[in-house]
């Protein structure tokens, strides 16, 4: 599935984003019930999600994926609804954070703290002490009884002494005053809490729900020592261990630092691995479900393919040609864009190496689905990050045939009839081509030409021209050489001084084609006396009376364009040695092409 992974730099910044925003509201849930309303959607979203994708992708339902649509949103509004209360604390917290930080309660507040907690708790006083850290209490405060005086042991004991007109409630510390008395703490909900635990404690947990007050509470029954933070009371503290958490707690130091001390208790590493748990496999489903929305189909994105030749074999497409395709890709709207944009003007070019995918000769025709397979391995197209869903024309035909490499002697061009004599430096080139096209060649014709007759157009009789830089000819009867290894020579050459004409008899014509026709069909001659002709050669006196039948090609050129079970005619071509031309008029001969009624291999009448 296409994915926006096309930047691997910009996926672990979504990933970080979406992870704290999730752990935010995490412990914005911890201790809520909101957390098993959360637990319960996430499953239902997950599950929903995953069979949507499974039947739409394969069975292609767009009706129940418009219904999963629906359903996305629905799920939003019914979420608003459910945690109502928790978006209310959440804002609540956000908006009420300090940009600069209050002074942290020093160790001798600390103390205070514990030293007001242990007489409390010896004597069975209720207690309720909030304690501000970003988020003001300025609410609840407000509506206490407005103290502002020192933090102390013997003030905190005075206000919850049992007779005190104001040890019914709690009291907010600020930095390191004690700013009110006597305030009214929100309780958190029934459900939320233990119900074995009296409003004292639910308010202190209320409190910390709706703020990051760190709330100490001292129970009137028990005498026993709690602290409520993000919604979390940990009971049943000796004063050692509550000297030790509200040091963590409200002087962290350093983010790393308090890491470490956060995890020196196998307690604490089970919560952050619990915690790992909730928001890792949710930050993923976020951005899984944030990645298909964003993702965007668009057809008739128009690629050019360039068919990189390897050395062992010469793969031709046939059909279609040109080699030009559209394709129909999805993938973010980003990259689907981009690449929309990149083939309007005129096709994209990508390179298909047929080094890998094709090593032995044969006839091959490549279904919908392997085009798409083909484009979708191609580096030019996979960096795009996009997914190929379709592509038109849906089929190609290809005819790979091994590549071979031959010295072919070098002969003066065939217009050149005025040379009598040239030697060539090197006399042999090396000369790349098909093997099928090289088997077709006969003896006689496999040579290169060298491209000399306009420099010697002006030249006298007998006249000898020393000629640097002469281009080698790539076209060799009829087929054309893959390379010409050098493409250039250097020449020596004779001007010719005397002409004649010669009669050749019995020339034997032969029909060319491509590996693929005689694949497919046969073909049937009309008349016999069509196939042997009759030729006049005009050259140099010497070299037209040694000419023989073998060095010379009559041939036609036939292709799978012709229709079949008619009789056609066709015009034969007469290749020579370099320096001779044919002044007898041009020779026809007439055939039909038949059908074969099943491929079979490649056989030249």
């Amino acid at each position: 599935m296409a994915t926006g992974l096309s930047e691997p730099w910009e996926f672990l910044a979504e990933i970080l984003l979406i992870g704290l925003s999730v752990n935010w509201c995490a412990n914005v849930l911890q201790g809520t019930r909101g957390t098993r309303l959360l637990r319960g959607l996430l499953i239902l979203l997950i599950g929903v999600t995953l069979v949507v994708r499974v039947m739409a992708e394969q069975f292609g339902w767009s009706r129940l994926e418009l219904l999963y649509r629906y359903f996305v949103v629905s799920l939003a509004f019914i979420a608003l609804i459910a945690f109502q209360p928790e978006l209310r604390r959440a804002l609540l917290r956000a908006g009420d954070v300090r940009f600069l930080r209050r002074r942290r309660p020093t160790d001798k507040q600390i103390s205070a703290l514990v030293q007001a907690a242990g007489h409390l708790s010896r004597e069975r006083h209720g207690a309720l002490i909030a304690i501000q850290r970003e988020v003001g209490l300025a609410n609840w405060a407000e509506a206490g009884v407005q103290i502002n005086a020192d933090v102390s042991a013997d003030l905190l004991n005075s206000v919850f002494y049992p007779n005190s007109p104001l040890h019914d409630l709690g009291v907010v510390i600020r930095g390191n005053r004690l700013v009110a008395a006597a305030c009214q703490f929100p309780l958190a909900e029934s459900g939320e809490t233990d119900p074995t635990l009296g409003s004292r404690h639910r308010a202190a947990v209320g409190l910390s729900q709706e703020s990051d007050a760190l709330v100490l509470v001292v129970s009137e029954e028990t005498g026993s020592i709690s602290l409520a933070d993000s919604g979390i009371l940990v009971r049943h503290l000796s004063l050692d261990e509550l000297e030790r958490e509200l040091e963590q707690r409200l002087n962290p130091g350093p983010a790393g630092v308090a890491s470490l001390r956060g995890l020196r208790s196998f307690a604490d590493l089970k919560r952050l691995v619990r915690r790992l748990a909730v928001v890792l496999p949710l930050t993923l489903m976020i951005w899984f479900l944030a990645d298909q929305a964003s993702l965007t189909r668009v057809d008739g994105v128009r690629i050019a393919l360039n068919v990189v030749q390897s050395e062992a074999v010469h793969v031709d497409v046939e059909q279609p040609q040109p080699l030009e395709f559209r394709l129909a890709v999805r993938g973010a709207t980003r990259d689907v864009d981009a690449m929309r944009a990149a083939s309007l003007d005129r096709p994209l070019r990508v390179d298909w190496n047929v080094k890998s995918r094709y090593t032995s000769p044969g006839a091959y025709r490549l279904t919908e689905r392997e085009i798409i397979d083909l484009f979708e391995s191609l580096p030019d197209l996979r960096s795009r990050g996009v997914l190929i869903e379709g592509v038109a024309p849906n089929a190609m035909s290809l005819a790979v045939d091994e590549v071979v490499t031959t010295a072919f002697a070098v002969k003066p061009d065939s217009a050149s009839r005025r040379i009598a004599d040239a030697r060539f430096e090197p006399a042999e080139a090396l000369i790349t081509m098909r093997r099928a096209d090289l088997e077709r060649l006969p003896a006689a014709a496999r040579v290169v030409s060298a491209r000399v007759a306009e420099r010697v157009s002006d030249a006298t009789s007998n006249e000898t021209l020393s000629l640097e830089g002469v281009v080698l000819d790539a076209h060799i009867g009829p087929v054309t050489a893959l390379r010409v290894d050098p493409p250039v020579v250097r020449a020596t050459l004779r001007v010719a001084s005397e002409t004649t004409t010669v009669k050749l008899a019995r020339v034997p014509v032969l029909p060319m084609a491509s590996y693929l026709f005689w694949r497919s069909f046969e073909l049937q001659m009309v008349d016999d006396f069509d196939w042997v002709i009759e030729i006049d050669v005009e050259g140099d006196r010497a070299a037209v009376e040694a000419l023989r039948v073998e060095e010379v090609l009559a041939f036609f050129s036939l292709s799978s364009n012709t229709p079949i079970n008619e009789v056609r005619t066709a015009e034969v071509q007469i290749m020579l040695p370099a320096g001779m031309r044919v002044v007898s008029p041009t020779r026809q001969v007439q055939y039909k092409l038949v059908a074969r009624e099943s491929p079979a291999p490649a056989r030249v009448p």
